[in-house]
């Protein structure tokens, strides 16, 4: 029946012709909608099978609709900084529901607002989703990344307060979060981080010290001026040393082997101690008096002819030289006591809460409580990282002597040569008198390298240099004397010669310490040793310790670079110089705005000028893009045929870039759209016409029966 299979045909080609005006209308209906995507209707044959040669049976034609899902769409400059548009390949990941218990689904549409909680939702409803951001806690098995130097890692705090790290390949909502923009708030952030690079030259002599300056900040939002100290200890190698924040009861180095490679602790007066206030070193109390006689056993430091805190902290100086090892360590600067860890310093424990008058009486708060301790602790540098001997000289009689490397130091009167050295003696000197006497005969004999031999108090430290020779001492004193290399620490007998190598991790080293820095022969580091830093506060803020059982902060960690490559520091020739710094932390501001960076980066920006990057907004890559399936308000879910989400940041892996303060427009183009629907209207008179004239032909066959 062939006019029958033309009637069909007709009526299929007025469907298919129906269905391609459907996809103008709705084409012109969203062209002024923000990421629309253009529908097309393709035809292709219908075939009826052909059981004769002389006859032709029709078939007619059937629509293919598809939407041209990753067609680019035009870029347009919007004034809103959360309009987000993608240059590229991409899809933004939305939910439905503002906490991800929604539908999951994709779009280009980036027209995103704050909604009534704050958070960001496009004109469909749908609420962008994001990798949330926080500063890098150390734990290795966090998902990380760098921003301006600064390692982040993505994470977030939960409704208990746990951290939750983020696995970047899911699409769930323990893994996405949406962005509140309310949330931010004003905030103060303490430093985890600081970056930099600086040249230490390479032409610089042993004993050279450089110093690299950066703020930091603690958890209340105060700034304060570290001083990180570079000092060259050998060819190649430099040690390093920090400054004490104001604020601070003590702050230690480690290395990134977790080992303690220096302590600074401080004693800081506002004002003269009160009569009878104590502050305890180790086993020894201190009792402020004036004039009296301490009590109970305590050590008295007399203010009676004392003017200032300074005059008072000169005497508690001298109490403490004549009562704690190595008191070298101890300096008064102002009105602070300052004590820096030596090499051969052993670890001291301060308890200041029974003077109200340091600024340390308020350390170490119990984060349960709320109430400060008052006590801290100078930690000792690890035996494992250090080589130096020392005496602790408890006492000098006449006639006492030390041979030094041939030549013989006596405390007595007599008349020197090259190879005796009479320093004279006095019953009334102290012991630290004489211990200074003897360092400063030894600076002006024939010892090599006499600055080996340095006076602290009561202490004769011995520390081996890079260049130096081995040291063979025969000593008369009195005192226990120690030797300590390779992480042993023993007796130090007449016997033993203290030399100026050891080793530390399998590693041949020279000095008295391992470098915090070593340097290839083409200037790049060769070994970076020296890791992070802790801080034990006294103003009330949180410790950076990384011990989160406590409640405390984690430590700041100190990124010089990376070893064989020259970017942070390098030891070459020419000057000394500081190529940049970088460090997290904010002193308290009130949020002001965002921004979002060409690869996804959210940024807050407060009204202190800091910055702080609070998340990520990832892209969905598909395999099949143009496979996704169509909903209402401009979105798209995954199915079978366009694969299963691939999460990657803006600009990477194939991903295309977002450009912020930008929206894409549909890809609607309004000519083609009036050029197809004449088409249309055409093709479909044209099938009408077939019916027309089909009906026709049925009509002259019935009459002819």
């Amino acid at each position: 029946m062939s006019i029958l299979g033309a009637l069909q045909s007709g009526v299929s080609a007025l469907s298919a012709q129906s269905s391609a005006m459907g996809a103008v209308s709705d084409n012109i209906a969203n062209m002024n909608t923000i990421g629309y995507k253009n529908n097309n209707v393709s035809f292709s044959t219908l075939v009826t099978k052909q059981v004769s040669s002389n006859k032709y049976s029709a078939g007619g034609v059937q629509p293919h609709t598809s939407q041209s899902i990753d067609t680019q769409g035009l870029l347009s400059s919007v004034s809103s900084t959360t309009s987000l548009a993608i240059s590229g390949s991409g899809y933004f990941v939305v939910n439905s529901a503002n906490n991800g218990s929604g539908t999951w689904a994709y779009t280009r549409a980036g027209d995103f607002l704050q909604d009534e909680t704050g958070y960001l939702v496009n004109s469909g409803g749908y609420y962008v989703q994001a990798w949330s951001l926080m500063p890098w806690d150390g734990n290795t098995e966090a998902s990380t990344v760098e921003i301006n130097g600064i390692v982040y890692m993505k994470a977030y705090k939960d409704a208990n307060g746990e951290t939750v790290y983020i696995n970047d390949n899911i699409v769930d909502a323990n893994n996405l979060q949406g962005i509140n923009l309310s949330n931010i708030g004003g905030t103060a952030t303490a430093t985890t981080q600081i970056s930099f690079g600086a040249n230490l030259p390479s032409g610089s002599s042993i004993g050279d010290t450089h110093s690299v300056s950066t703020l930091i900040y603690d958890s209340l939002g105060n700034a304060s001026n570290i001083s990180l100290d570079y000092t060259k200890t050998a060819a190649n190698a430099w040690g390093l040393k920090t400054t004490i924040p104001e604020g601070a009861a003590a702050i230690n180095l480690y290395t990134d082997d977790g080992l303690v490679y220096s302590s600074i602790a401080q004693m800081q007066f506002t004002e003269i101690p009160s009569v009878g206030s104590t502050i305890k070193i180790n086993d020894v109390t201190f009792e402020f008096t004036n004039g009296n006689a301490a009590t109970g056993g305590n050590i008295a430091v007399d203010m009676s002819d004392a003017n200032s805190v300074t005059d008072v902290l000169n005497t508690f100086l001298e109490a403490i030289t004549d009562n704690i090892r190595d008191a070298g360590r101890f300096s008064v600067e102002g009105d602070t006591i300052k004590v820096q860890q030596s090499v051969t310093g052993d670890a001291l424990n301060f308890d200041c809460s029974g003077t109200l008058a340091c600024v340390q009486s308020s350390a170490n708060i119990d984060q349960s409580s709320g109430l400060p301790s008052g006590t801290f602790t100078l930690q000792a540098i690890d035996n494992a990282i250090k080589n130096c001997a020392y005496i602790d000289v408890t006492s000098i009689a006449e006639n006492d002597q030390i041979t030094i490397d041939g030549i013989t130091f006596v405390f007595a009167d007599g008349t020197s040569t090259d190879d005796t050295i009479y320093l004279g003696y006095d019953a009334g000197d102290s012991v630290a008198d004489n211990v200074n006497k003897l360092a400063s005969a030894i600076q002006n004999s024939g010892v090599a390298e006499p600055e080996r031999f340095i006076a602290s108090g009561k202490t004769l430290q011995i520390l081996p240099s890079s260049t130096g020779e081995d040291i063979v001492i025969d000593s008369g004193l009195t005192g226990n004397a120690r030797y300590i290399s390779g992480g042993v620490d023993s007796a130090l007998t007449n016997a033993t010669p203290i030399t100026s190598s050891f080793t530390y991790d399998g590693v041949d080293q020279l000095g008295s310490q391992i470098a915090a820095v070593m340097f290839n022969s083409d200037g790049t580091p060769k070994e970076v040793n020296v890791e992070n830093m802790e801080i034990f506060w006294a103003n009330g803020a949180q410790d950076m310790t990384g011990n989160t059982r406590l409640g405390d902060g984690v430590r700041i960690t100190i990124n010089m670079g990376s070893e064989n490559v020259s970017t942070g520091l390098t030891s070459l020739s020419g000057d000394f110089t500081t190529s940049y710094i970088n460090q997290d932390g904010a002193t308290f501001g009130s949020y002001s705005g965002v921004t979002v960076s060409e690869d996804g980066v959210v940024t807050a920006v407060f009204s202190n000028g800091e910055t702080r990057p609070i998340a990520i907004i990832p892209l969905a890559m598909f395999t099949n893009a143009n496979g996704m399936e169509a909903l209402n308000n401009n979105v798209w879910i995954a199915t079978t045929e366009s694969g299963n989400p691939l999460l990657t940041r803006a600009t990477t892996g194939g991903a295309g870039e977002i450009a912020s303060s930008s929206l894409e427009s549909s890809t609607v183009d309004l000519a083609t759209e009036f050029s197809n629907m004449i088409v249309v209207q055409r093709a479909y008179s044209a099938a009408g016409k077939i019916i027309t004239t089909a009906d026709e032909m049925l009509d002259e066959l019935t009459r002819l029966i």
